[in-house]
């Protein structure tokens, strides 16, 4: 199956998704992964305003907020590029063409910088690479790193259903280190 044909039914299938195991699965996701890895020794951390149903940040972010460690956020500038916005208490917030919230600054970093990244998915393939909504935002704005010796961690939040057996990673994707969904940790680093 192609890599349209598995976006479409992944995101299918993650509309049948219930406010209740949303709910559930959010809080169990982010707890382990607070568990596997340490947040505090984190500085500087990509997260992401979550779109449609993907996993939501908020007890992650308490927890960076609470060590003072910097969050940034991604933020489309035009339409091929994305940069990543510092997120501060005073932040203005504006929906982009998407409907995603983005930061309204011109405070970015550079994504090699970055100790972690949150970065969300529709699917992961059996390789740990991403597949995204389709418009390579962030395989654009990281794709050096796929040829880098120092990177930072990355890792996906999901749900079991976004899992896929087969390969469909291209080399212009992004392969996460780390995938945590409601009842597994996969690495693949």
């Amino acid at each position: 199956m192609d890599k349209k044909n598995i976006r479409k039914l992944l995101l299918e299938q993650g509309e049948l998704l219930s406010n209740k195991f949303i709910s559930d699965a959010n809080q169990k996701i982010q707890t382990v992964l607070m568990s596997e890895i340490d947040i505090k020794e984190s500085k500087n951390n990509l997260l992401y305003f979550p779109f449609r149903k993907e996993v939501a940040l908020d007890l992650i972010t308490s927890e960076l907020k609470k060590h003072a460690n910097k969050i940034y956020m991604p933020c489309i500038i035009s339409k091929k590029i994305m940069r990543f916005n510092l997120l501060k208490e005073d932040s203005i917030l504006k929906k982009n063409k998407f409907g995603i919230n983005e930061i309204i600054s011109q405070d970015f970093i550079d994504p090699f910088l970055f100790d972690t990244m949150f970065i969300p998915f529709v699917g992961v393939d059996s390789n740990g690479c991403r597949l995204g909504y389709g418009g390579g935002f962030f395989d654009r704005a990281l794709s050096k790193m796929n040829t880098s010796k120092i990177k930072p961690l990355i890792i996906g939040l999901g749900y079991d259903f976004q899992i896929v057996d087969e390969e469909f990673g291209e080399p212009h994707d992004i392969k996460y280190d780390l995938v945590i969904t409601e009842t597994n940790i996969l690495s693949y680093s």
